[in-house]
């Protein structure tokens, strides 16, 4: 064998602590802050809890799922490294992730992917809209989220990443190594037929897949097994727990403000008899004080920094989103990651993640950060909606429906035309199968 020498040059970027502690707190839920300041408060006697009578403390345990962040262009966190080991769904997909080795590009484009994958395990959004949302050069292709989507599903649990529930159990099923006749009627009826399996049409189903009624019947028995929501698994639920607003909107003379949520923080100041310390121990032990005062300093002012950038974040948002405040859900613009990054100067994916659990009191009730997002649809006469708009004129109708005569899909795109909004009967399909809204046949009573 012969033997050689090479030389590799490589770059990489390391965090400083200071940024890592920014990044952290940037990236959790009210609740898990509370946890963590309570850790660094019993670990440095330089920190020490500012009065603050309206603060009411939360129990432990929460369930929210934390956020990386990158604060600028310059500067890239790896996603798979310095994360907070709680096992929600997203920290069990970067852990499973990890051990892989990938370059720069891929990371961000995998930070996205898990930022779109929701509680249920599912993908929530198009590869049109991730590559418009991902500040890649050159533009992020199809082949790229679908190889590393791929590797997501064969990293995790079975069906987790999949975007619709055919995929989801068409990926548990392709684990099974018997592949028998039993298994191959599964995964066609969860390809192709899975609304004659809802509708229990039970006799189009043995004409179209040839089979017996008994293999049918222990190809359902099959389906049912498996799990719809695999990513409920990482779900702690915890009764205690309640949605707390970080930020509140009230209108004054006018003009909508935007304030800090100052009753629900948790504030920590300086020891003032921190000073003291120094003159107290042995001459060998003062750098490890130094240490420890100079963390409590950084602590301070990383915190002062997260509820400024949430500050500034919500004021953008708020700002394009006046009809909402003044009419209500039906009535939301258009948004995306791109117009708060350009106006605050911020990358991309820190809107992102920023708008991640973090949740904002408006008159019409808590909403979470990143639901005021929303790709534009265009409604074929001359108007310019939100997906989420039309997603709530959507649901609002269904509400209002007599039970006894739902209407069918080409009703609801009749009584959204009335509204002045023009769209496909299969774009109403795709928003109503998003709102877990049954078709017509099966809300009748």
């Amino acid at each position: 064998m012969k033997l050689s020498y090479s030389v590799k040059l490589s770059q990489s970027l390391k965090l400083t602590p200071l940024l890592q502690q920014s990044l952290r707190f940037l990236q959790a839920s009210q609740a898990e802050l509370d946890e963590l300041l309570e850790e660094y408060l019993n670990d440095n006697i330089f920190l020490e809890r500012e009065e603050n009578d309206n603060y009411i403390k939360q129990p432990t345990g929460s369930n929210q799922s934390k956020n990386n962040s990158i604060s600028s262009d310059d500067e890239y966190y790896n996603i798979f490294e310095n994360q907070a080991k709680n096992k929600t769904l997203r920290e069990y997909l970067i852990e499973s992730l990890g051990i892989f080795s990938f370059s720069e590009r891929q990371q961000i484009i995998l930070s996205f992917l898990i930022d779109a994958i929701n509680d249920e395990g599912y993908l929530t959004e198009t590869f049109e809209s991730l590559i418009d949302s991902i500040p890649q050069e050159p533009m992020v292709e199809c082949k790229e989220l679908e190889a590393l989507i791929k590797l997501i599903e064969n990293s995790s649990f079975p069906g987790i990443g999949a975007r619709d529930l055919s995929e989801c159990l068409h990926s548990q099923l392709s684990i099974i190594g018997n592949e028998n006749k039993i298994i191959q009627i599964s995964k066609s009826i969860v390809i192709n037929h899975l609304n004659l399996l809802a509708n229990k049409n039970y006799e189009d189903l043995t004409k179209k897949l040839n089979c017996s009624r008994d293999n049918l019947g222990k190809a359902i028995k099959v389906i049912t097994a498996l799990n719809p929501k695999p990513g409920l698994a990482f779900k702690k639920n915890n009764t205690n727990d309640y949605i707390r607003p970080d930020v509140n909107i009230i209108k004054d003379n006018g003009i909508w403000k935007v304030h800090l949520n100052e009753d629900e923080v948790f504030k920590l100041k300086l020891n003032n008899e921190h000073k003291g310390y120094f003159n107290d121990i042995p001459e060998d032990q003062i750098g490890d004080l130094k240490e420890k005062l100079q963390e409590a300093k950084w602590l301070i002012k990383n915190l002062q920094q997260r509820a400024i950038t949430i500050i500034r974040v919500s004021r953008a948002i708020m700002g394009r989103q006046i009809e909402f405040l003044e009419k209500g859900e039906l009535h939301l613009r258009p948004l995306i990651l791109k117009e708060i990054s350009e106006e605050l100067d911020l990358h991309e994916s820190t809107i992102s993640r920023v708008t991640s659990n973090k949740f904002i009191l408006t008159p019409h009730g808590i909403y979470e950060l990143k639901h005021f997002f929303g790709s534009k649809i265009y409604s074929g006469l001359g108007k310019t909606l939100s997906s989420k708009a039309i997603s709530g004129r959507i649901k609002d109708i269904t509400d209002k429906e007599d039970s006894l005569k739902p209407y069918s899909d080409e009703k609801i795109v009749l009584l959204l035309k009335e509204q002045g909004i023009k769209i496909a009967r299969r774009t109403v399909a795709k928003y109503r199968d998003k709102l877990q809204i049954l078709p017509s046949n099966q809300r009748k009573k």
